[in-house]
Order: C-alpha cells, then structure tokens, then sequence
C-alpha cells in the first residue's frame, strides 16, 4: 500500500469524507486546500500517491503539469477526481500526466481497487529503477536506444462487429500494429484465421460484453498466468467503469480500465502508456538479467568463472550422490603461459585465452562444466563419467591445445601451446565401480576436496614436463 496520499482538493467536505475512507483502509492522509500549498507540500513531503479534486487556484490540468514537473512526483501515480465527463477534458487531463480519472463521488470500492493498482504497478517500477541505477553505476547497464519498433497491440472484444470500426480508427493514428485476437488466439499461440502465426501483444484492449461481463472477466488472471501474456499492459473497457466490474478488473491484473464509449484518441493515448510501461519493465529484466549474468561469466573467454563454477560442482556433487553415478573434475593450466604475455603482450595473452575457451567447448558435452577460475587456469566437470571416459577427454581437450599452434594478433608466425591436465574421480559409496579405476577414485563428495586433488595430479603433469594429463592417486 502507499506510505502516504496527499488530498488536494478545495471544498472541505470532500477532503474529509474521503480521508475517512482511506483512514479505514489504513493508508496515511495529508492534505492540501490550494495547487500552490500542495505543490509547497510535496517539495518538503513527497507522498506516494495523490488524489487530485478540485482547486481554486489553478485547474486540475495545469496541476498534473506542475505535479511531473518536480523529480519528487515526476513518477508519482495521480488521480483525477471529476465531475467532468467530456472526451476533450478527459484527453486533457490525462495528456498532463494523470494516471487515472474517476467520477466524483466515486464508488468505494473502485477507489480503492485503483490505489491497489496503482500502488502495485508504483512499487514494481521503483525496485526496478533501482536496479538499473546500480547496473548502470557497475557499467552494467546499455543506454536506452532512440528507436522503438512498433508494438503489437491486441484487441480482444466479446461483440467483434462492434470494434471493427474502431480498430480502423485505431490503426490510422497509433505507428503500432493493431490486430483483433480471439482468446484462442492469445492462449494458444498459433496461426490466426489469416494463417499468420500470433505474436504475443504488447498492451491487449479488453472489451467487455454487457450481458455476462463478470464471467468475461475471468479471462484476466489467465493472462497474468501465461508467461507470454504476463507482462503486456491490458486495458478494460465496461459499461460499469465506474462500479464493482471495474474494481473487479483492477483487482484480477487489468492495468487500466475505461469507459466502454471513450474517444479512440483516448484509447491510443491509453494504450501508448501501456506499451511504454512494458518496454520499460522489458528493458530493466532484461538489464538485471545481463548483471546476474555478467557476474558469474568471464568476460574474455565467455565461459563461467569461479563463483559459478564452484557452487555448480557442488550440486554436481549432490546429484552424484543421490543418483550412485561417478564424475570427473580436472584442472587445466596453460604452460609457460607467462612467456606468452611477455614477449608478445597482454593482447596476444588474451587472445590465447579465448582461443583455448573456444577448443575446450568444442571437444566437451552440453552437459559438461568449463570455466575459467585463474588467469590461465580451467575447470572442467564432467557429470555421469567414469575414470576411462574422463582419461580419454582429457588427452582429447591436451591434444586440442597443443596439436594446432596459435595465431596471434599482428603476429605472422604460430606459436605453440601445450597444457597440463590434473583429473581426480569422485564416486559415491553406494555405486560399484565400472571400469576398475578405483585407485584413482575418492568418496569424499566435497567440492574443496576434488579441486585439491585435482590440483595435486596437476602440479604432478607439471613435475613431469608438462603437457601431460595426471590422474589423481589417494594418499599412501
């Protein structure tokens, strides 16, 4: 819920009435008489929500104005409460940054389905500018570009006759894609009626039917269900916009609700803000996605660093166990990788690096864990292997290395580079060994514990001239 709603509004009766209402809803009340006190208020104050009646001081378009004009209420959601009901004003009041319109007096329980929503839609983008603020301090974060591609806007209507004409109006003033979608359309994804496969919308216009619109509201929370519908902005139109059937469509995920009757101007503005919503909540997923991903992959090689790779070992673990199947981890270092940097650059080190990443993919499974968690240094895990097939990728992934010399930037020459490989086995108690390599073999299911004897058959390939591939022994 809000923290606090500003009342601003010039007849006393009005600011009392419905502070009592909200008192008994628990939300937190300050009130304002005039524009220009209300505007003093949230400079010092800045409440979470605003309702907006009337103010002898200055009209209620202007004040939405000055409201998003200030960075303390820019983003701030403001209801309109009116007794104006003219297309003209309605476009008015909402070009200036109202979010929502309701008649005055206003039923209860729309009042507040509309403070639910907007409180809701309110706290999700917050959280979400706030990521992107840290993304963007990280150097996570790409800059927003200048060009949107049109968006796909889905209508929806009980009584398809009736919008047709409307549909037409649409298209000829919003740059966006307007399609009329059957239920079957949006819930089952395929080709519509013209054979053109359905594309899931980015705002949907609900058209409720006047016999039964309570049942035709169930389609909504099947909507927010589905993850290709999830996200797009829906906008309600009902004969009852100002009753129970619009609070009930607040309350089930509809964004926004209407008059059945509104201008097509008012539905193109309507939906506008809806598809600019979702490509804000798209872009900022897609950002914390690019920082969850960022922070656990290499960005030279592209493969998996330390922090992900060894929690992953981990769980490869605990399957291992549960399941009674064997796993290979090896240790992988690049041989005298330090000369490489030395007498051809950090550049060409660099370059080595990636090549190396872009070999050991090649010669390993989907299934299978490469990742780079040192500076020349490679883990490899290999789930459901037995100590003959483990062997057998590690000479593969050596060979991969050191058969094929290296090309390096702004160098004509190849050079060689070899590798050494160290391999430790884990295996669970409970499963019999398959292929006789129990020597090489350790119960001990812990992460720590497979790299250190991973480690150890490694400094062992070195010891023993490097590019070698050494399989762990159990202490004597």
């Amino acid at each position: 819920m809000a923290r606090e709603i500003l009342i601003v509004d010039s007849v006393a009766t009005n600011r009392i009435v419905l502070k009592v209402k909200l008192a008994a809803a628990f939300y937190q009340v300050s009130q304002a008489v005039t524009g220009a006190e209300a505007l003093e208020r949230v400079r010092r104050s800045p409440p979470s929500l605003i309702i907006l009646g009337g103010s002898n001081d200055m009209p209620a378009a202007q004040l939405c104005r000055e409201f998003r004009k200030l960075s303390a209420t820019e983003n701030c959601p403001i209801i309109v409460q009116t007794t104006e009901t003219g297309a003209e004003f309605r476009l008015e009041i909402l070009a200036a940054g109202a979010s929502a319109i309701l008649e005055q007096p206003c039923c209860d329980a729309l009042l507040l389905a509309r403070l639910r929503s907007l409180s809701r839609a309110q706290e999700t983008a917050t959280e979400l500018r706030m990521r992107e603020s840290t993304h963007r301090a990280l150097g996570l974060a790409e800059m927003q570009s200048s060009f949107d591609a049109p968006a796909k806007i889905g209508v929806m209507a009980v009584n398809r006759r009736g919008v047709a004409g409307r549909m037409a109006a649409l298209r000829a003033i919003v740059p966006h894609r307007v399609d009329l979608l059957s239920p079957r359309d949006v819930f089952h994804n395929g080709p519509d009626t013209n054979g053109h496969n359905i594309v899931a919308p980015d705002a949907l216009v609900v058209s409720l039917g006047d016999d039964d619109p309570e049942a035709d509201l169930q389609i909504l929370p099947n909507l927010r269900a589905r993850a290709s519908t999830r996200y797009s902005g829906i906008l309600v139109l009902t004969s009852d916009p100002h009753g129970q059937v619009a609070a009930a469509a607040l309350d089930l995920g509809a964004d926004d609700v209407a008059p059945q009757q509104i201008s097509v101007d008012e539905i193109a503005l309507r939906t506008d803000r809806l598809v600019a919503r979702k490509r804000m909540s798209d872009r900022l997923r897609s950002t914390v996605r690019e920082g969850l991903r960022a922070a656990v992959t290499d960005p030279l090689t592209g493969l998996y660093n330390r922090r992900y790779a060894l929690p992953h070992v981990a769980r490869i673990a605990e399957r291992a166990k549960r399941l009674g199947r064997p796993f290979a981890l090896m240790v992988a270092d690049l041989d005298h990788f330090k000369q490489v940097n030395d007498q051809f650059g950090h550049a060409a080190g660099d370059a080595v690096l990636a090549e190396v990443a872009n070999r050991f993919r090649a010669q390993l499974r989907a299934v299978d864990l490469v990742a780079r968690i040192g500076g020349e240094e490679f883990l490899i895990a290999m789930p459901d292997t037995s100590g003959t097939t483990a062997q057998s990728a590690a000479h593969r992934l050596r060979s991969a290395v050191a058969d094929k010399p290296f090309y390096l930037p702004k160098h004509d020459l190849p050079i060689p580079i070899t590798v050494s490989i160290g391999v430790t086995m884990a295996i669970p108690d409970t499963s019999p060994f398959a292929d006789g390599d129990a020597c090489h073999m350790t119960s001990d299911m812990r992460a720590e514990t497979l790299l250190h004897r991973a480690d150890g058959a490694l400094y062992e390939a070195k010891a023993h001239g490097r590019n070698q591939v050494e399989l762990s022994r159990p202490a004597a």
